[in-house]
């Protein structure tokens, strides 16, 4: 009789090799799934903060908190940027005339620097050599603001001292202004255009 040998059945590889790619396939679905929940939570939360009004909080000198204000109206902006205009060009003495005009240039527009250049360079030849100092007084109230228009009119006080004699005189200046860069030394962001005195 002729022995039997036992048989060792071979299982196909290939149902084997499907069945572990189609396991394998189920675990990179999930976590392609749950990289894509993540992405769009975080979506969410940079949405969420990036719409969110950021925190400030301003400490003083003192190192107390600063309260929160209201902007300032443009009308108050632009009357301290003409009483800055004001302060340099109106009011000097024979020592810092030269100074004086020079600094009020920062609110001239470009376009009318030559002819104001050249307006106050006669000035300030006339106050340095006759000993000429001159000041101006003027209220919040005197100085009218038109938006429309973007003039101001200017009313006040003028006094002229010439080698220690003053003379007062009223004062009365339309301002053409316009907006623009402000800068550290116009912080105002005003430049006069046109300058009339009657």
């Amino acid at each position: 009789m002729q022995e039997t040998k036992p048989t060792n059945l071979k299982m196909p590889s290939l149902p084997k090799i499907v069945g572990e790619l189609m396991h394998s396939n189920q675990f990179l679905k999930m976590f392609s799934l749950s990289a894509i929940v993540l992405v769009f939570m975080v979506l969410g939360v940079i949405l969420v903060m990036a719409t969110k009004e950021p925190l400030v909080i301003t400490l003083g000198p003192d190192g107390k908190a600063i309260e929160r204000t209201a902007l300032p109206k443009a009308e108050d902006q632009i009357r301290e940027g003409i009483k800055g205009y004001l302060e340099k060009r109106y009011q000097w003495e024979p020592e810092n005339v030269i100074k004086k005009l020079k600094e009020s240039e920062q609110f001239i527009t470009p376009k009318a620097l030559k002819a104001f250049q050249g307006a106050v360079a006669n000035v300030a030849k006339f106050s340095t050599e006759k000993i000429v100092s001159q000041r101006i007084y003027t209220d919040d109230d005197k100085i009218k603001i038109d938006l429309k228009n973007q003039t101001a009119l200017i009313t006040g006080d003028r006094v002229t001292t010439i080698q220690g004699l003053k003379a007062a005189g009223n004062l009365k200046l339309e301002l053409t202004f316009e907006n623009g860069q402000r800068t550290q030394k116009n912080p105002w962001g005003l430049y006069i255009s046109k300058e009339r005195e009657e």
